[in-house]
C-alpha cells in the first residue's frame, strides 16, 4: 500500500512539473497594436491572442511595431504564458 501511494504521489507531483505551457509560435493576422500599452494583437484562427512587445523583442522583417497594417501574417516566438512577452516576431513571407 506504501509502494501504491509513493508512486501515486510521484507521479502527481511530476505531472505538475510539465503544467506549465510551452512557448509554441503563433503564427496570425495582425488586428491591432496598441501604443500606449505596447500589445500587439493578433488572430489566429477564431481567437485573438494579446502578446506584450518589449524593447528586447527581435523584431524580423519591419522596424517598429506600429508599422505593422491590418491582416498582416506575422509568427511570434517565445511566447511565455506567465508574462505574455514575445522574444521574437517575424513579418511571414508572401
Amino acid at each position: 500500500m506504501k509502494i501504491l501511494l509513493s508512486i501515486l504521489a510521484s507521479l502527481s507531483l511530476s505531472a505538475s512539473i510539465y503544467a506549465g505551457c510551452p512557448s509554441k509560435t503563433i503564427k496570425g493576422k495582425v488586428v491591432s497594436f496598441d501604443a500606449d500599452s505596447k500589445t500587439l494583437t493578433v488572430k489566429q484562427g477564431k481567437r485573438e491572442k494579446q502578446v506584450q512587445v518589449s524593447s528586447q523583442t527581435a523584431l524580423d522583417g519591419f522596424d517598429c511595431p506600429t508599422k505593422l497594417a491590418e491582416g498582416d501574417q506575422i509568427s511570434i516566438d517565445g511566447c511565455n504564458c506567465s508574462s505574455k512577452k514575445a522574444s521574437k516576431i517575424a513579418l511571414a513571407k508572401k
